[in-house]
């Protein structure tokens, strides 16, 4: 039986050739499985012929002497699909084999937690320096990579951008690997370093920091800016304003509209706007400005359903309506259709392509006039009632590429328990993708995920149950959340509490 390959990386600083040489012996053998060993070096190298180990030389790919930066030249130097990364200035205490064997599920990485930056200084310098979370700031001293999706997704080239954008007085190589693979890290325990807390408050005060410069000389104003009141928002407990100016409209007469398309000519406009929703989406998709994985997790949960239901989503962008019924349409639920509910003045307001899409592309425009809202409300009622599918977003505000779930509002869990329909939970996590958009941000990759349906009790009232299904909700948002940000849900405001 041929033996699988792990294939093991090092790198060479002209000093550790005894270290290096020393971990390699302390694998333990294994009868199912042969070590490759690898060095990567600049320069001279000498002394490695009883190890076996095959010699790389990194100079044309890594300019910079620093030997803790040439992993980044594995994925463009290894054959192989799979590979192990050890800093061998550190100790490793784990099974090598096991490590390998590290199921990276969709991420590119997998690493160690380093706690040291858990701490009051060094998590302000990850989250306010970098632009990430300091649970999910790792140690790139051991790693498991997956050089065929590293190399596939860009990585080199991006840690190449960052390299040259900026210096970083904190751990330089760490700093740039947690840059560079943002999103794309499984984490997989933890691991301590020592760090200059001096060194991470000048950079947290310099005002070419990355992030600050980044920002700076890379990024639209208009979406720093709304970055800013997001955070500001955030930190209010303001979480039910939206942070963009809405579209101004006009109060939408009972008269004007037609909530079931029951009429001729509005199914013929329905119909029209479906087929125009659907070339714009795959458009969007097709030149990448919107990337969805196609994996939805628990789509099951979305075919299974035989009623009516009220369907809540997190509301982060204009498009997510777009993977919404995209979801919808890979439910094969074609006997029932998916309404929406919209706010007025995208309604009344939107000129040209939108404003076609938001008068006839199945909407349920909300209404500052007393009799239309009572036209809504009975059209919404008897669409759950036969069976249709109504979108709610409960959060009542969007905000641009929020990745947290904010505090919801009753009225689409009021719906469900006066109709006796259940609730379908969605929720969409995001992943920086590999395209860099115009405004110098990461064109996000959304991957959705459907929840088991919640069920008004027969045994609790209108009231009760509306506090329960918006409760289990909430509960069901927050586990996704941590499970696939791996990280745990917190606010910096007091006022609130998921």
């Amino acid at each position: 039986m041929e033996k699988r390959i792990i294939p093991v990386f090092f790198a060479y600083n002209g000093e550790n050739k005894e270290q290096i040489t020393s971990l390699a012996e302390g694998f333990s053998k294994n009868e199912s499985c042969e070590y490759k060993m690898h060095v990567l070096y600049k320069g001279n190298i000498e002394g490695f012929d009883e190890l076996g180990a095959s010699l790389i030389d990194v100079s044309e790919l890594i300019k910079d002497d620093n030997y803790k930066l040439y992993k980044f030249a594995i994925p463009m130097v290894c054959e192989y699909e799979k590979a192990v990364y050890i800093d061998p200035s550190i100790s490793v205490n784990t099974d090598i084999v096991s490590l390998y064997d590290t199921d990276l599920k969709t991420q590119y990485v997998a690493g160690f937690h380093d706690t040291a930056f858990d701490g009051e200084v060094t998590s302000k310098y990850t989250e306010s320096v970098l632009g990430i979370s300091h649970h999910l700031y790792i140690s790139d001293d051991v790693l498991i990579l997956n050089a065929k999706k590293l190399k596939e997704s860009k990585a080199y080239e991006r840690f190449l951008l960052y390299y040259d954008f900026c210096e970083f007085k904190v751990s330089q190589s760490q700093a740039l690997f947690n840059l560079t693979l943002k999103d794309h890290i499984l984490i997989i325990g933890n691991a301590s370093s020592e760090v200059n807390e001096a060194d991470a408050l000048n950079e947290i005060n310099d005002e070419n920091s990355f992030l600050n410069k980044w920002n700076r000389e890379k990024r639209a104003k208009d979406r720093v800016d709304i970055v800013k009141k997001i955070a500001d928002f955030e930190k209010e407990g303001t979480f039910d304003q939206d942070v963009e100016d809405d579209v101004p409209g006009r109060m939408i007469m009972p008269d004007e509209i037609e909530y079931i398309k029951k009429t001729p000519i509005a199914k013929i406009k329905a119909n029209i706007a479906f087929k125009m929703a659907k070339k714009f989406y795959y458009k969007l998709e097709k030149q990448r400005q919107v990337i969805v994985d196609h994996e939805i997790r628990g789509l099951e949960n979305f075919k299974n359903l035989d009623t009516g239901a009220i369907i809540t989503c997190n509301h982060f962008n204009a498009m997510d309506s777009f993977a919404m019924h995209w979801t919808y349409m890979q439910s094969k639920q074609k006997k029932r259709k998916l309404y929406r509910i919209i706010r007025e003045g995208n309604y009344t307001s939107f000129p040209g392509f939108f404003g076609f899409l938001m008068r006839n592309f199945y909407t349920l425009p909300l209404s500052s006039n007393h009799k239309t809202m009572k036209k809504f409300m009975e059209a919404t009622n008897t669409l759950l009632k036969t069976g249709h599918f109504v979108l709610v977003y409960p959060e009542q505000s969007m905000w641009w590429n929020y990745r947290k779930p904010k505090p919801l509002k009753p009225g689409a869990f009021s719906f469900a328990t006066k109709n006796q329909v259940p609730v379908l939970p969605i929720f969409i996590t995001m992943k920086d993708s590999d395209v860099l958009g115009a405004d110098g941000y990461y064109v996000q990759e959304y991957t959705i995920h459907i929840s088991e349906p919640i069920y008004p009790k027969p045994e609790l009232n209108t009231r009760e149950n509306t506090e329960y299904m918006l409760k289990e909700n909430e509960r069901v948002w927050k586990e996704i959340y941590e499970r696939e940000y791996q990280m745990p849900l917190e606010y910096t405001t007091n006022t609130f509490e998921f």
